[in-house]
């Protein structure tokens, strides 16, 4: 059957990517523990956010965080094997979707699972597609890494990549007129000195020339760095798509993100 495609241009298309630090109580004396308030303060400014003309989609990480609470054995989870953490997101999974499901309600969300090979694959333009169809019936997309099927993201990918990757895919539908990427991390944005909390670089223009200032590893919780969001700045820019690099837990993040009042901004290439 012929797929029927809409012709409707939107103004704005956001992808919003939450990392596994802003999502977990970091606290807790028990492990990771997903944070119930933290998805709705991100939920709440989400469903602020959508209007006719500005469609959300949402990349979160956390499954295996969240699959940690029914597997707690004496090992943290950095010291795992790549098989038991795909376990513990097989384990996780669902109860991340029920905390997004809470924190956006009463909008419906669409659960994405996909790997990379899928996402740079024919099958990329059917992810697309029901990606699109979602958005047009006011739906808001939850995409995630599928852990279970990719043992080579679990081991070196993050979802900033794939973040990175899934927005450069719906921008090529061509029926966004802007398209950005907002990365919400533990972080204020870049610093240009890291010992330095008040350093942060408010603006980017050429990623090459500030790489230098990227790190190597992410949070004990998460897989993700300032490497990789270099990475995922790189692929998007050049894409024409601007990105934002901010601390999730900070007080209506998203919009002051996007009005560069706070967190590091990388200008797209034109």
């Amino acid at each position: 059957m012929k797929r029927k495609e809409t012709t409707k241009l939107y103004e704005d298309l956001i992808v919003i990517k939450v990392g596994t630090s802003t999502l977990v109580d970091g606290e807790s004396i028990d492990g990771p523990t997903l944070d119930q308030h933290s998805f709705n303060h991100i939920g709440t400014q989400i469903n602020t956010l959508i209007t006719e003309d500005t469609k959300v989609v949402l990349v979160s990480s956390g499954a295996i965080a969240a699959g940690y609470r029914y597997s707690r054995e004496e090992r943290t989870i950095e010291k795992r094997t790549a098989v038991e953490k795909q376990r513990l997101a097989c384990l996780g999974q669902g109860t991340l979707v029920q905390a997004w499901q809470q924190a956006l309600a009463p909008r419906c969300i669409g659960q994405l699972l996909f790997t990379r090979h899928e996402l740079e694959s024919p099958e990329g333009l059917e992810l697309s597609a029901v990606t699109r169809c979602l958005l047009k019936y006011g739906d808001i997309p939850v995409a995630n890494e599928n852990d279970a099927l990719s043992h080579e993201e679990i081991t070196f990918g993050d979802n900033d990549t794939l973040a990175a990757r899934f927005a450069i895919l719906l921008h090529a539908s061509g029926i966004f007129e802007r398209t950005r990427l907002v990365i919400l991390s533990d972080i204020d944005g870049v610093y240009q000195n890291i010992s330095d909390s008040n350093s942060v670089i408010s603006v980017i223009d050429d990623v090459d020339a500030y790489k230098h200032l990227a790190g190597s590893t992410g949070s004990v919780n998460g897989t993700g760095g300032m490497k990789s969001k270099f990475s995922a700045a790189k692929l998007v820019t050049e894409n024409g798509i601007e990105m934002y690099v901010a601390n999730g837990r900070a007080t209506h993040v998203i919009e002051r993100t996007l009005n560069r009042d706070i967190g590091t901004c990388f200008t797209a290439e034109n």
